[in-house]
């Protein structure tokens, strides 16, 4: 790809972003953070979760309308100074309603980050007539975020080996974080693109009224929007129980035995897995195409992959249950490979199938339901996992059991486009 000086500088600028903002040492140990080092519970764990996730759907519209209105960089410097208040609330308090602030303020990071830096990159390749180039160019700045998350992992690792601990987790990350507010203030003014656009409270309600509309105008349509937000729910709220089976696992692994400490052999085992697991993400995601192709069923794929899903809870619960830890944890891998082949299929299945005008109301639609799935869903597996009879392997089974009941009320047809759907 040919670029001249200064696209270059903006394409190492993006690229330093993408990395920058996957150093998320937190990321992998933020459930042993909590329970562990600061002795909430599950349930309170789960909660904080549940927290998080609604404010992110609350602020996403607003937060929207305020980069449009007052300029993408200060968005995108105001996402970054909340996601710096959070950490240092996170490294400091000590109490749950701190936690909830830290939470609320960790989201609006999120919901004003996100989409938000999409659009500058856009606004860049148009400015440049390097629209064309889209596809490559974005290959090359989402390559950067993983290299930042694999890298992430791996310093993990060595973080906890020189003992650093829990404590240590959030002052490290507000190092990158701290860097990606710098980077955002030496973007040019021309990627803002302002506009005049105003919406209150009531244009916001006729959005998501209509948004929800939309989902009942065909029946295979709204189970497509419920299929992938059940799926991503799950996904999104189980994913951190693996780190207390890590932390189980290397407790028990052998080639860990000569690190007497026991946190230390935990550090090692998480960032060594989830650098394989980054890794693994990367390679079922350029998967999935092929994946397709060869089934030649696009629906009938999803439909697989979910019941996957639910075989791969009950089989993470059952293993945990009878302490085979190690052999849970190379089941929970699947977890992300799973949810990395499934998620192109489910934009390609969308895309396909919903008329151009509809595209951006029904990906609303999904992630507003997928974050009233996993705030009901975080609270009810912290519960579980709190529960003296119970605990986290049933996290999974009954969390396994809830999906594979759930696909088969919401397994996909084959079907034509939604507009033939509904003219027949």
């Amino acid at each position: 790809m040919e670029l001249n000086r200064s696209q270059k500088l903006m394409l190492f600028k993006f690229c330093a972003y993408g990395f920058l903002k996957n150093l998320r040492f937190f990321e992998p140990l933020i459930l042993l953070f909590f329970t562990v080092d600061k002795g909430l519970s599950y349930t309170q764990f789960g909660e904080l979760i549940a927290v998080r996730e609604v404010f992110i759907y609350l602020l996403e519209i607003p937060s929207g309308i305020i980069a449009d209105v007052t300029g993408r960089r200060r968005a995108m410097a105001l996402a970054f100074s909340s996601y710096l208040v959070s950490f240092v609330v996170f490294t400091f308090a000590s109490t749950f309603w701190a936690f909830v602030a830290g939470m609320i303020l960790f989201a609006g990071g999120e919901a004003f980050r996100s989409g938000t830096h999409k659009a500058m990159i856009m606004r860049h390749l148009d400015l440049e007539g390097l629209g064309g180039k889209k596809v490559h160019y974005y290959g090359i700045t989402r390559g950067a975020s993983r290299l930042g998350s694999a890298a992430s992992a791996l310093l993990i690792g060595v973080l906890g080996f020189c003992g650093g601990g829990y404590r240590l987790i959030f002052p490290a990350t507000m190092i990158p974080y701290a860097l990606g507010l710098g980077l955002m203030l030496t973007y040019p003014a021309e990627l803002d693109e302002k506009t005049e656009r105003k919406a209150g409270l009531s244009k916001m309600l006729c959005h998501t009224a209509d948004s929800f509309k939309s989902l009942w105008d065909t029946e295979q349509l709204g189970k497509m929007v419920l299929n992938a937000s059940v799926f991503n729910a799950f996904f999104r709220v189980a994913k951190d129980y693996l780190q207390p089976v890590l932390r189980t696992a290397a407790i028990s692994c052998p080639v860990l035995m000569a690190v007497k400490d026991p946190q230390k052999r935990t550090f090692i085992i998480i960032g060594v897995a989830y650098f394989f697991i980054h890794m693994n993400s990367f390679a079922a995601s350029r998967m999935s195409g092929r994946l397709v192709e060869r089934t030649g069923r696009l629906a009938g794929t999803l439909n697989w992959l979910f019941w996957a899903l639910g075989g791969v809870f009950c089989a993470a619960g059952f293993l945990y249950e009878s302490k085979l830890a190690i052999p849970a944890v190379l089941v929970l891998f699947l977890l992300y490979t799973l949810n990395n082949l499934r998620m192109p299929a489910v934009v390609g299945f969308l895309s396909d199938r919903i008329p151009g005008p509809q595209r951006a109301t029904i990906l609303s639609v999904q992630s507003q339901l997928r974050a009233v799935t996993a705030a009901v869903l975080a609270p009810l597996f912290g519960r579980i996992a709190d529960h003296a009879h119970l605990g986290i392997g049933w996290v999974f089974l009954g969390g396994g059991v809830a999906l594979l009941a759930l696909g088969v009320v919401l397994r996909l047809k084959e079907p034509g486009a939604v507009g033939e759907a509904q003219s027949g």
